[in-house]
């Protein structure tokens, strides 16, 4: 995804746009509707896409957390080491392909290549953390949003669906929402994600933006996405706990949640 050059900020893994827009399935009754309530049973397509979903947002939050300035501060932090390397590739980016750039607009431009390294690491990743062979089943991405992302005006810091094309007017939320399949739960998650954004927004309307700003706002906002995929996956195993042919793929979920809960950890410390 290519963020829209009038704004700043972008959320890059808010869901894979999916080719085909059919209905996926009793999971979802309506074009983006709750998955995981009281009367579901396992349902290993579920069970699959929340696994999914939480190995990809610890995969961007890794990313995004080594470059930020906690991280720079420890060294290491949480088993995460610092690293500057996406960080003075993006800048060094900018400032050659725009050499008079300064301010907000630096810093903006050197976020969008920053976002797109993020989004390359992610597209290298996807075939070894995208399989649910243990399962027996085929992801499903259409379970995880049909939606290409959602974005914060530096403008008014109003949260708005990304549009089709890096041109394009911003699309409203509730209208963006009307168009798009997928859970219930993690458009929730990407809204509250892009929430942290926009209070990150609201927070320095008075002042310059930086690069090095852009990315402890993404970390803080993927911190965020870490804990609801916690949640979500959690409840979805719960449900097939009792289905041995899930075994197998629920302890490989459990290991992946305990990895996950040391980045909670970091969340909960903050004030």
């Amino acid at each position: 995804m290519k963020p829209n050059t009038k704004r700043s900020w972008i959320y890059v893994a808010a869901g894979l746009s999916a080719l085909l827009l059919a209905p996926v399935g009793a999971a979802l009754s309506a074009p983006i509707a709750q998955c995981i309530k009281d009367t579901t049973m396992c349902d290993k397509k579920l069970l699959c896409a929340f696994k999914i979903e939480l190995e990809e947002k610890v995969l961007l939050y890794k990313t995004v957390a080594a470059a930020s300035t906690d991280t720079k501060q420890a060294g290491t932090l949480q088993g995460i080491k610092y690293s500057s390397q996406l960080y003075d590739q993006a800048l060094r980016e900018a400032k050659a392909v725009r050499p008079a750039l300064t301010g907000n607009a630096l810093a903006s431009k050197a976020y969008r290549n920053f976002v797109a390294k993020m989004e390359a690491k992610r597209a290298s990743e996807a075939s070894r953390y995208k399989n649910c062979s243990l399962l027996g089943v085929t992801p499903d991405e259409n379970l995880r949003g049909t939606w290409k992302g959602m974005e914060t005006s530096r403008a008014d810091c109003s949260i708005y669906g990304t549009p089709p094309g890096d041109n394009d007017d911003p699309i409203l939320l509730d209208d963006y929402k009307k168009t798009h399949q997928g859970c219930e739960e993690v458009w929730e998650s990407d809204l509250g994600h892009e929430r942290v954004h926009q209070n990150a927004c609201y927070a320095r309307q008075n002042r310059m933006d930086t690069l090095q700003d852009y990315i402890d706002d993404d970390t803080n906002a993927y911190r965020y996405s870490v804990q609801h995929a916690v949640n979500d996956l959690t409840k979805m195993s719960i449900k097939c706990s009792a289905d041995p042919s899930t075994a197998m793929f629920r302890a490989r979920a459990d290991q992946l949640l305990n990895q996950a809960k040391q980045y909670q950890m970091i969340q909960a410390s903050k004030p």
